[in-house]
């Protein structure tokens, strides 16, 4: 009787692992993405709706625990191993194909490899009424999920107060959490409560115990159960509150009416169903009542895959274990309860595991090497532009000293040229009064002679138009660089014809500022004409600015 109870716990463990990191946190997640966590009302009666839905899976007239029994009634140690062995490969293997793994379908699938082997044959009837069942419940479950998008989408909503149908749909979800909570509970308890169907009479205790062993192995889970449904919730379900409340809805129906006896009245088994095939059954309803893709199509090929996957990898591994330990026992019953050989498959099966979570932690470590690696290319690209701003800032401000620089000599040179011309107009004027006081008329023409010279000589600006010039280089350095690249047989006057062309000066401005009449300018920008190369069509002044 002890090693049936070690049994029976390892088997447990083995079981329920799995079950609360992928289909309890799958059911989980929904829970969270709909909000109906916030309430704590919920939070209050959510573990209480959950022991109950447990409850009802260790009664003795359970329909699914009654198929489960059918399928399989054995109760021995090894057969009880088998199908937790059979279980936990399953799921680890078709874990590698999707997250969406099939806990109850591979548990199902362990159970059938087991009689298969134990009897030499599968019962057509029941096996038919298992595999139609999982088929049927993922189709009532995208019909339900699609009618319930359909009412209570915004377009077929007929609330006039959108305040109301918040409240509404979050009253709506928290009946659908509950309902989907405890559904799940009383449907997959079976798979923990039918390991304790040999170890008693009272139903209590095997029901506290697991109980018991469900509540610790959840507080040791938490983290990874928390993360599971927080991934789930954020990155699978980001998708409207009603779209979750149809998934919910629909899966927790689905999931209470599979756990009655109800499906047997139209030949159905009441099996224990996955939260996965649900899952991903709803979103391909809701998806295409939405017209929005609540799921991409690869990931959703990944998980009808493994789920298929599930109960044939549970069949032939569980079928695999029965042949070695009935080519082991002795008797003519299949199922002994010499542990030697199972004990043996059980390191292979842990040396496998170990061997499986190692490349995967390597693929892991792989994988994060190279997110590291490409955020240290982006932290460099980032780096690097940041020094390329900090380079083109530098050079901004030191073409804005420069600009500055420049003002602030235009403004010397400008107070310079106003005390200049204040003190030639001085002399002028002194000039003026000495040749008014002047008697001699050829003293006086002599003097006006003069004074006329000094005016003439001063119109010409000479100093001023080479400041001009001189600032104009500095201004437009690089033009005149390129300028003088590409038609270096220009002369200097052509050169300051075409800076100021650039600058936007009219003809008239050019001849008073280079001393020539505005003929001579016309001339001008014929001969720069030809020798830039460019025919009448062309416009003179847009192809100096283009260079």
């Amino acid at each position: 009787m002890t090693i049936h109870l070690i049994t029976v716990c390892v088997a447990t463990l083995l079981v329920a692992i799995p079950l609360l990191l992928r289909d309890f946190s799958a059911a989980l997640g929904e829970v969270w993405s709909s909000g109906a966590l916030e309430r704590w009302a919920v939070r209050i009666l959510l573990p209480l709706v959950l022991a109950g839905g447990l409850a009802l899976s260790f009664m003795e007239a359970d329909p699914v625990r009654s198929s489960l029994v059918a399928i399989f009634p054995y109760t021995r140690s090894a057969s009880l191993l088998a199908v937790a062995l059979s279980c936990a490969v399953a799921v680890m293997v078709t874990g590698m194909i999707s997250r969406y793994t099939s806990l109850p379908y591979a548990f199902v699938g362990a159970l059938l490899g087991c009689r298969l082997m134990a009897e030499g044959f599968l019962e057509v009837g029941l096996t038919v009424g298992v595999v139609a069942s999982w088929l049927a419940a993922p189709l009532l479950c995208a019909l339900l999920a699609a009618g319930f998008a359909a009412l209570t989408s915004p377009r077929g909503s007929r609330a006039r107060n959108l305040v109301k149908a918040d409240n509404l749909m979050v009253c709506l979800c928290t009946v659908a959490a509950l309902l989907f909570a405890g559904a799940f509970a009383w449907n997959n308890g079976a798979l923990v409560s039918l390991f304790t169907s040999g170890l008693g009479e009272s139903r209590w205790i095997p029901f506290a115990a697991t109980f018991a062993v469900l509540l610790l192995l959840f507080v040791l889970l938490l983290a990874s159960i928390r993360s599971e449904g927080w991934r789930i919730a954020d990155i699978e379900l980001d998708i409207p509150v009603s779209s979750v409340f149809s998934v919910m809805a629909a899966s927790g129906i689905t999931m209470a009416l599979f756990s009655t006896p109800w499906p047997s009245l139209i030949h159905l088994a009441p099996v224990p169903l996955s939260v996965s095939a649900l899952l991903v059954a709803s979103l391909f309803s809701v998806s295409l009542v939405s017209g929005r893709p609540a799921m991409e199509g690869d990931r959703m090929v990944k998980s009808v895959v493994a789920t298929a996957s599930a109960p044939v990898l549970g069949l032939l591994v569980s079928y695999c274990i029965c042949v070695i330990l009935n080519s082991s026992a002795s008797g003519s019953h299949p199922l002994r309860t010499d542990l030697t050989p199972l004990l043996i498959l059980l390191g292979i099966i842990v040396l496998s595991s170990s061997l499986v979570i190692y490349i995967r932690s390597q693929r892991n470590r792989a994988l994060r090497k190279q997110i590291i690696g490409s955020r240290e290319q982006q932290a460099y690209a980032a780096h690097k532009s940041l020094a390329d701003i900090e380079v083109r800032a530098e050079m901004n401000e030191k073409d804005l000293l420069n600009k500055l620089e420049i003002k602030r000599k235009e403004l010397v040179d400008f107070a310079v040229g106003i005390s200049e011309q204040k003190a030639f107009m001085e002399d002028v004027y002194s000039e003026l009064k000495d040749i008014r006081h002047m008697t001699g008329l050829q003293e006086k023409d002599r003097a006006t002679d003069s004074l006329l010279k000094s005016i003439r000589d001063r119109m010409y600006f000479s100093r001023e138009m080479n400041d001009f010039y001189a600032q104009t280089e500095i201004l437009h350095k690089d033009f005149n660089m390129r300028l003088s690249e590409a038609y270096p047989n220009l002369t200097e006057s052509e050169r300051k014809l075409a800076n100021l062309l650039r600058q936007g000066f009219s003809s008239k401005h050019i001849a008073s500022l280079m001393n020539i009449t505005p003929k001579s300018v016309e001339i001008s920008r014929y001969r720069l004409r030809s020798k830039l190369g460019l025919q009448r069509s062309d416009n003179l002044i847009q192809f100096i600015k283009s260079i």
